[in-house]
């Protein structure tokens, strides 16, 4: 009967670790039927490894960024949301040390644990949103957010980051900064918000910028700029050829989500008989050449 129930917890701990980063709380096993005795075992036997009060990782000691978020969450309680930096990581706004992490509690709720940074804040439901299984701050709030922490010409490169992910959104960011008015950074963020408005030539971030000044260096034809294709804006277009490209910034840090996203545009496409390409940041900023030279082939 014991090697039954051992399966069986494993089976238990592991289906929780599978569908949460690694990670599994104090709270979900005992749910899913994980005795308090078996926790114990497990963890003398290092099938559970301690990360926060009532949180551990499964069967391993190496964590991936998204587990540790996962483990914050579950550390602080149901309600609570990634934001600020930790959310600026999860977005690709921001890269560098993870910790601690950022994490925002409801007023009366959570508790101070090692290795997060805690806020007690009452946020709206429209401001966060679940990415790869986690609550995180809107694209929008975290810009918001960030706009109180950073220098201006830090604030810029987040910016222009969100930009060339297409997570840019002037007209929410503008809404989450209308309830908070007197916000840290607020004013500034609405001059930048001003001063990055479409260009005159329809380019509406620093990546379409670079990406328009190879096209004009390497002499080819002139595309269309963000316009609407098939019922989307796109972000370069060539209506004679039939050719449709898109710009992804910081593309290796994009979700799965996102790729299967931007997979399903491209056959939408390709149905309707245009021709998809993409480049990805890289590409455009450090392989110019090859870029010109690869989008000549295409035209």
């Amino acid at each position: 009967m014991r090697p039954q129930s051992t399966n069986r917890r494993d089976k238990a701990a592991g289906d929780i670790a599978d569908r949460g980063h690694g990670v599994a709380g104090r709270a979900e096993l005992l749910a899913a039927g994980v005795s308090r005795d078996q926790i114990k075992r497990s963890l003398a036997a290092g099938r559970l490894r301690p990360m926060l009060p009532g949180v551990y990782a499964v069967g391993h000691a190496a964590v991936s960024r998204e587990g540790w978020c996962r483990a914050a969450l579950l550390a602080c309680g149901d309600d609570s949301v990634l934001g600020h930096r930790t959310a600026a990581h999860l977005w690709s706004f921001r890269h560098g040390d993870l910790f601690p992490l950022s994490v925002i509690v409801p007023r009366n709720g959570g508790r101070k644990q090692h290795a997060i940074a805690a806020r007690r804040m009452r946020l709206p439901r429209s401001d966060w949103m679940v990415l790869d299984g986690l609550r995180v701050t809107t694209p929008a709030r975290t810009i918001a957010d960030m706009a109180g922490e950073l220098s201006p010409r830090e604030m810029r490169r987040l910016v222009e980051r969100a930009q060339d992910l297409k997570r840019f959104d002037p007209d929410r960011i503008e809404a989450v900064l209308e309830r908070n008015p007197r916000r840290r950074g607020c004013r500034p963020l609405l001059h930048l918000i001003a001063l990055l408005q479409p260009d005159a030539d329809g380019t509406r971030s620093h990546l379409e910028r670079l990406f328009l000044a190879l096209i004009r260096r390497a002499g080819l034809p002139k595309p269309e700029v963000n316009v609407e294709i098939e019922g989307r804006q796109r972000d370069f277009v060539w209506r004679k050829q039939r050719l449709v490209v898109e710009v992804d910034g910081y593309a290796y840090h994009s979700s799965r989500e996102a790729m299967r996203r931007d997979r399903r545009r491209d056959r939408h496409l390709t149905a309707a008989l245009w021709r998809p390409a993409r480049f990805t940041y890289e590409e455009v900023a450090f392989e110019p050449a090859a870029t010109a030279s690869e989008l000549a082939s295409l035209l």
